[in-house]
């Protein structure tokens, strides 16, 4: 049978399989667990476009969603900070507020939560200008295992984001995959769940999960999307949707954005009571350190 298997992968792809393959790392979530639009028993009737459009392609595509009043304040305080790579903290909303802001943007957070289902709360920030050229990935294997999905990430787009800066990458209809699981990752890497110090393990990994995806990719017969866009776009897409940020044909070219992260503020037991603060909006972000600082 795993002959005949072999056989039938290499007619579709073409090529031998890795020694690891995506389902070595990965497993469905239980149903039960899940938001109600990944349900698959959800009939498509109820729902509304955007909506249908998450469920379909694990995405939802805002053109000209953000004005520019919202983005300014930001793209000047980001320009002021010459690295490009940004801030290094995750967190760094918590001392830039126009970051936050920007970020806790309230059309932006009920558009969240009209997709998750609850109340969305901000707790990561990426700020780099230019492509992080991570692999491809899904977000929720690196969530405690628990978070099942109750989870969403947007891109905003601060400038034109241009096919030769290393845009966005993503698989419509990848949300529906199996998901990665952060443990299983780490035991092919030969490491203890337990050790959460080592916070390299998703990069390192990549010899054997970048193969593994971009096999499964040819199996499912799925092609990658560019998300290519104007000042004031957004794109939303799921925690378990296979993307990555591509390598730029000109090297250090700028593609202006913030990356936003989001978990359901009743899915992240985790994250105590004490470390979520409301902003002027009634928005939720977590404050890491001392609460009382």
């Amino acid at each position: 049978m795993g002959f005949i298997k072999s056989f039938a992968d290499r007619l579709v792809t073409g090529q031998k399989a890795p020694a690891i393959r995506y389902a070595d790392f990965s497993a469905p979530p239980p149903e039960e667990a899940l938001p109600r639009l990944d349900r698959s028993a959800l009939a498509n009737s109820t729902l509304t476009p955007e909506q249908a459009e998450w469920r379909r392609d694990g995405v939802l595509i805002l053109r000209n969603f953000i004005p520019d009043e919202i983005t300014e304040p930001y793209i000047k305080r980001r320009e002021a900070y010459e690295r490009p790579g940004g801030w290094v903290e995750g967190h760094s909303y918590q001392f830039v507020p126009e970051m936050r802001q920007l970020a806790l943007y309230p059309p932006l957070m009920e558009k969240l939560e009209l997709l998750i289902g609850e109340e969305m709360m901000l707790h990561l920030c990426l700020t780099n200008w230019v492509t992080s050229q991570r692999a491809w990935h899904q977000d929720d294997y690196l969530n405690p295992s628990f978070v099942n999905c109750w989870y969403a990430a947007a891109w905003i787009a601060l400038g034109d984001i241009e096919a030769d800066c290393g845009p966005f990458e993503y698989i419509p209809g990848s949300h529906r995959w199996p998901l990665m699981r952060g443990e299983m990752v780490r035991e092919l890497l030969g490491k203890s769940g337990k050790e959460v110090h080592d916070l390299h393990w998703p990069k390192t990994s990549e010899f054997f999960t970048t193969p593994a995806v971009e096999y499964e990719m040819k199996l499912r017969r799925m092609k990658p999307k560019t998300f290519l866009a104007k000042r004031g776009d957004v794109l939303i897409w799921h925690a378990r949707l296979m993307h990555q940020g591509s390598l730029a044909r000109i090297p250090g070219k700028q593609r202006r954005s913030l990356i936003a992260h989001f978990s359901g503020v009743n899915h992240r037991p985790d994250i105590l009571e004490q470390f979520r603060v409301r902003d002027e909006n009634g928005q939720t972000y977590v404050r890491f350190g001392d609460p009382a600082a």
